[in-house]
């Protein structure tokens, strides 16, 4: 069975699975970015209470320069106390038969490859991308400003440059959707917490700093600014750089290194496959 919306029934068996997760999705609706516009649902019900679910997200990207509709497995579960009933391989199944003729590529991201590997899935190697600055960064540019999920005008401006953003890399970027970024955010930090607006290059950028690192997960805008005006905005005593997506917008001095993130699978063909490349975080569903 295919639904359209993420009614109480499905989050309280998504809650059961994944402890927490009601409540960030309704944060993530509450800023206008629900779940149900971007997942159709697969279920398998008892009575009207779901008792499996696969989710099925189509992602714009980029991939090797051309523009691309991927399909994004996702929420994949089962009621603990339905295990082995095969319901989940019929779901899969499911979601499977309505990807045919539609997607050329499916990802999913899981700590149990062996499951999918019955359904075509193969483990995909990711990298990430280092550059070592040689001495620690000075910032001489505008300070950020953190978003805030409180700020309704924060939450436009967000949506407004996500509508209109550039892809990080013409080998692999995203395009979207909106929602699975902010989806992605809050169900790792609990809100906007690592989102930051440079005014001056009308760009968000989503990053981390501790010990001289600077931790780059995605660059937001209609156009990439270039490594050296972020490091002179947020680059204060940094000396190394890592980036969790394809930097070839960032310029050059980057070199990849293998990624220990998690188990990309992939089925179809991803032309990028076999050369350095992520998918960035907030893509990954």
């Amino acid at each position: 069975m295919v639904i359209g919306r993420l009614d109480a029934y499905l989050e309280s068996l998504l809650d059961d699975v994944w402890p927490g997760i009601g409540a960030r999705i309704g944060l993530a609706a509450s800023l206008g970015f629900p779940w149900a516009d971007i997942s159709t649902a697969f279920v398998r019900l008892e009575g009207r209470r779901p008792i499996a679910h696969v989710g099925l997200i189509e992602i714009p990207m980029v991939i090797a320069g051309g523009r691309r509709a991927v399909g994004g497995v996702h929420a994949v579960c089962t009621d603990p106390g339905r295990r082995g009933q095969g319901h989940c391989r019929a779901l899969m199944e499911d979601a499977l038969a309505a990807c045919r003729g539609r997607y050329e590529t499916l990802v999913l991201y899981t700590a149990i490859p062996e499951l999918y590997a019955r359904f075509g899935f193969r483990r995909v190697a990711e990298h990430r991308f280092v550059r070592r600055l040689g001495a620690p960064a000075s910032a001489a540019g505008p300070a950020p400003r953190r978003l805030s999920g409180e700020s309704t005008g924060d939450v436009a401006l967000l949506r407004r440059l996500l509508a209109s953003r550039a892809p990080v890399s013409s080998r692999l970027g995203v395009l979207g959707p909106p929602a699975l970024f902010v989806l992605a955010e809050v169900f790792a930090t609990g809100g906007l917490a690592r989102l930051h607006y440079h005014e001056d290059l009308d760009v968000v950028t989503v990053h981390e700093i501790a010990g001289g690192t600077l931790r780059l997960l995605d660059v937001v805008g209609a156009s990439i600014p270039p490594l050296s005006a972020l490091l002179e905005r947020v680059g204060a005593g940094v000396d190394t750089v890592v980036c969790e997506f394809v930097p070839d917008a960032l310029g050059g001095g980057f070199e990849a290194e293998p990624a220990g993130q998690g188990d990309l699978m992939v089925r179809g063909e991803l032309a990028v496959e076999g050369t350095p490349f992520a998918v960035p975080p907030l893509a990954r569903c």
